[in-house]
Formats: structure tokens, sequence, C-alpha cells
């Protein structure tokens, strides 16, 4: 039942992530705000955290913000690597735009974390 948690959390962020994601393309609104990806770079960490700590219920393994965050990092630079391949930064700061999506990547898969953690705790308790 714990780790079935973990999967409705991770259901619920990839939706959220793909209606913002949606709305925000059909509109041009990351033209418009060139803030506005850094919301989208934070619920994908979220995301990534979430899939890790649901891998690692399943493998009977203890959560941990590191484990959170690392996953996170490794997801972001996949998605600035795929950003460069494909010719998506034509921004001047370029350097500093990604540098803040790795930080808030970073940022959700740490929430992602915490959030494992305490459900961990508030489980051992109950045992």
């Amino acid at each position: 039942m714990y780790a079935h948690r973990f999967l409705l959390a991770q259901f619920v962020a990839v939706a959220a992530l793909a209606v913002f994601h949606s709305i925000a393309l059909e509109f041009h609104l990351y033209w418009r705000f060139l803030w506005l990806d850094l919301p989208v770079h934070m619920l994908g960490g979220i995301w990534a955290g979430l899939f890790v700590f649901w891998l690692r219920i399943l493998m009977r393994l203890t959560p941990s913000v590191a484990w959170g965050i690392a996953v996170a990092l490794v997801f972001g630079v996949a998605w600035e690597i795929f950003e460069v391949v494909t010719g998506l930064p034509r921004e001047s700061s370029y350097m500093l735009d990604t540098s803040l999506d790795l930080l808030m990547d970073a940022l959700g898969g740490a929430v992602a974390g915490l959030c494992a953690t305490y459900y961990e705790r508030r489980r051992a308790r109950e045992i």
C-alpha cells in the first residue's frame, strides 16, 4: 500500500506537468514570461524524486533526500542536453537559464525527498 501512494503522487505530478506545459505551449507563455519554465522544472524534479523513491520502496530501500536531488539533476541535465541538441536555447543568458533550471530540478527532488522521508518516518511509527 505504501508504494501505491508514491505511484499515485507520480501520476498527479506528471498530470500537473503535462497540463501546465500544454497550456504554456498553446498560448506561447514560455516566450512571453521567460521565468515560466522554472515551475515546470520544479514539477519535473518532484516527479523524478517521487519516481526514485517509488523504485527504492519497491526494492525495500530507505528513501533519502540525496537520492531525490541526484536523480532530479540527472533528469534535468538530460533535458538540458536535449534542448542544446534540438537547438532550443536561443537567448544570450542561456547559462543563467540552465543554472536556474537545474536549481529548480534539485529543489523539486529535495521536496520529494523530504516528503518521502516524512512518510517513511510516519510509517515506521505506525508499525
